[in-house]
């Protein structure tokens, strides 16, 4: 019985094949692109509807919470002095506060409005991003010296990178190329074919890049509200008032919180041994 014969493209047909490739490859970047560009245009009106017409309640709200925390962080180096002059084994005073305090401000916390994200959220997002980041561009992970020089490079950007805390530096970085296109490119002969390969995967890079920023917009506290207000304004329902009355919420909660702070301050204060 013979064997079937395998057709071994041609080097004819490996460029035009390559040259079709790279079309595709264009119309697909200008396509994705264009589309970024649309969704990015309109968070960005979205973002300066909500200074107009949030804006004032929006500074209020951060205004509120900056001076909690200041409090809290006052409060905190009053326990640590307490609990220096306690002896072993006794109760923290201010333990059952604490713990009060979490309950009543844990659900304020996790509404997201308009510019109000965290220091912890933008931290833990890039963390999540190096993770990703080092299961593709580890050295160790490399099957061959070309792709251990190119991992190498690469891994220490995106070290440098997490440790500026730099998101879009992260964002940027994980458009590169694949360690496996990078050794399957050394491997062609046909200069002209190489050549293309390697337009090719220049745009295969910047289109990475692009779903990168696409997926970053996607997971943009604005670009989510958005989408939400979308939502709702196709319901018929008014998403200007509905976030208006949150942040009244918000305002109303944050102050009766600060009250209670600064009397327990004022009640350690006075308490204070007179120098």
């Amino acid at each position: 019985m013979s064997k079937a014969i395998t057709a071994v493209p041609n080097p004819n047909q490996q460029r035009q094949q390559a040259k079709a490739d790279l079309d595709e490859a264009r119309q697909l970047l200008l396509d994705a692109e264009a589309q970024l560009a649309q969704e990015q245009a309109a968070v960005n009106a979205f973002r300066m509807q909500c200074r107009l017409k949030l804006g004032d309640l929006i500074e209020e709200t951060l205004a509120l919470r900056a001076e909690r925390e200041s409090c809290l962080t006052q409060l905190k180096l009053h326990q640590q002095e307490v609990e220096a002059n306690l002896p072993p084994e006794t109760a923290d005073p201010f333990a059952e506060e604490d713990e009060k305090l979490h309950t009543e401000t844990g659900d304020i916390d996790e509404i997201v409005l308009p510019e109000l994200a965290t220091p912890k959220q933008e931290k833990e997002a890039a963390k999540r991003l190096y993770r990703e980041l080092a299961r593709r561009f580890h050295p160790d992970l490399a099957a061959g010296s070309a792709e251990r020089a190119y991992m190498t490079a690469i891994m220490a950007s995106i070290n440098i990178a997490y440790e500026r805390q730099d998101v879009s530096a992260l964002h940027n970085l994980a458009g590169e190329l694949d360690p496996t296109a990078v050794a399957e490119l050394e491997a062609i002969d046909n200069l002209q074919i190489r050549k293309l390969r390697e337009q090719l995967l220049k745009i295969q890079r910047r289109q990475r890049k692009v779903q990168q920023q696409y997926r970053a917009l996607r997971h943009d506290n604005v670009a989510k509200l958005w989408r939400k207000a979308q939502r709702l304004e196709a319901e018929g329902r008014s998403w200007w008032e509905a976030v208006k009355q949150d942040l009244l919420n918000i305002i109303e909660h944050t102050r009766t919180e600060l009250g209670h702070l600064q009397t327990q301050l004022n009640q350690f204060e006075s308490n204070l041994p007179q120098v």
